[in-house]
């Protein structure tokens, strides 16, 4: 059921509900008038009932008279023992009181509405003023009152039945009104989704919700097309990152399988086959990273880490290449910092950052990994003094597979998700990734993650 038909059928309820209501508060009120003139009519009756008594005028009227016209008050004087002792025209010789009711209006008024030959019928009696051990009784009949109100409801149905259905109509007009921009809406992103490109949907001029929805609506838009679009280059540079190591174990592999060769040069084939299937590997793991990075599925093991000890087993797993480029680490790590953090993952994140430097770092430099609390958070630097980054790829540093001019460094580097691996690091503890260049030259990458000083986080 459309939203439209859900309003029409809502409103066209409601307005039947509170109709039924003001209907039911105005016919009380009318019966209530209606038995208040009654009522008063039939006490004017009763303070003119001596006149009916024999003597004053009047007297018994024959028994064949006792049909009173519609409306027509008929009026009664009974005496103790429920004996009629005088009568209006039309009342007749039966008494209209029981015997019940003839005791208690002998001692004050009373009010009884019954049936009387068939009739619904007003009563009341009262002791009759001057004339003790008489009653007086009046009565008419309610057929006029009990008319007027069926025809009171007839008209009130009829009418709430009309507002109901006008309230319902006009609630669904209202709504397709409100709601045929949504559609348009609706209809031009269709549209987009059919195409495939990245159009937006128009926004229009009212300055109200739906021009809201529309803008919100374009910047999602916006965001998915650039989603997308990095997917799509993340696949195409994923797939040519591991078409080289795989085009290369190919060719060492067809190589080492023609006749002739000698054990030397198959021993070299099977070196380069082992380093390019080190290198595969070692992207597949970065890709996974990554893609666990990007689904917030990285998981963390905190605990309390020594952050020197740490960065200091990083730096003796990298003797062996920072002796071969004659670069120098220097640790800046005050004695006693602790934070709780993944130190597995923090340690890659080194690791890949030390690499990094390495790569740009001229020989006879010093590369610096430097840690200290700043506050509840704990913050890492790592700087070399190489060329630095580009101004152009400052931006993109932490890009997957992104790198700067090969020229600048001493070898061709990694498949450039090293720093990207570094972001999802920092992401996954809460905390972010800068990179920039010092003031004297040279690239520093820090890391802030915050709450990880001196506390303890274990989960």
């Amino acid at each position: 059921m459309s939203i439209r038909l859900r309003l029409a059928l809502a409103f066209a309820a409601a307005a039947a509900l509170l109709f039924a209501l003001g209907g039911w508060l105005f016919s009380g009120a009318l019966a209530a008038a209606q038995l208040g003139a009654i009522d008063s009519q039939l006490t004017a009756q009763l303070a003119q009932a001596a006149r009916y008594l024999p003597g004053n005028g009047t007297g018994l009227q024959p028994a064949t008279a006792a049909t009173p016209a519609p409306g027509e008050y008929i009026v009664q004087v009974a005496d103790s023992a429920g004996q009629v002792r005088g009568a209006s025209p039309d009342a007749g010789t039966m008494p209209l009181l029981t015997a019940a009711e003839l005791g208690q209006a002998r001692q004050a008024q009373v009010w009884a509405t019954r049936a009387i030959d068939g009739e619904s019928t007003r009563l009341t009696a009262a002791p009759l003023a001057g004339h003790p051990g008489l009653v007086a009784a009046a009565a008419v009949s309610l057929e006029a009152y009990n008319a007027t109100q069926s025809q009171v409801l007839r008209e009130l149905a009829i009418g709430g039945g009309v507002f109901a259905a006008i309230a319902g109509l006009g609630a669904y007009w209202l709504a397709r009104a409100a709601l045929s921009p949504v559609e348009r809406l609706r209809r031009q992103v269709a549209a987009i989704s059919g195409r495939g490109d990245a159009g937006g949907v128009e926004v229009p001029r009212t300055r109200d919700e739906v021009a809201a929805l529309a803008a919100t609506m374009n910047d999602l838009l916006s965001r998915l097309q650039r989603a997308i679009e990095r997917e799509r280059a993340f696949a195409d540079d994923a797939s040519h990152e591991l078409r080289s190591p795989l085009a290369v174990l190919r060719a060492e592999l067809e190589l080492a399988g023609r006749p002739g060769r000698s054990p030397a040069e198959l021993a070299a084939a099977v070196r380069d086959c082992a380093e390019e299937a080190e290198r595969l590997s070692r992207i597949t793991d970065d890709l996974l990273v990554l893609a666990r990075g990007d689904a917030g599925q990285l998981d963390l093991r905190l605990t309390e880490t020594d952050v020197r000890q740490l960065f200091s087993r990083s730096a003796d797993q990298a003797a062996a290449r920072l002796a071969a480029a004659q670069v120098t680490c220097r640790l800046d790590v005050p004695a006693g910092t602790r934070a709780c953090v993944d130190p597995d993952r923090i340690r890659q994140a080194i690791d890949n950052l030390l690499g990094n430097a390495l790569r740009f770092a001229p020989a006879g430099s010093v590369i610096v990994i430097a840690a200290r609390d700043d506050g509840p958070d704990l913050a890492i630097e790592v700087r070399d003094a190489g060329p630095g980054f580009p101004a152009d790829f400052l931006p993109h540093a932490f890009e997957r597979f992104r790198r700067p001019d090969a020229g600048r460094s001493r070898d061709s580097g990694g498949a450039g998700l090293g720093l990207a691996i570094v972001a999802a690091i920092a992401a996954a503890h809460g905390g972010t990734a800068t990179a920039g260049n010092g003031p004297a030259g040279g690239a520093v990458v820090s890391l802030r993650l915050p709450g990880a000083a001196g506390q303890d986080h274990r989960r």
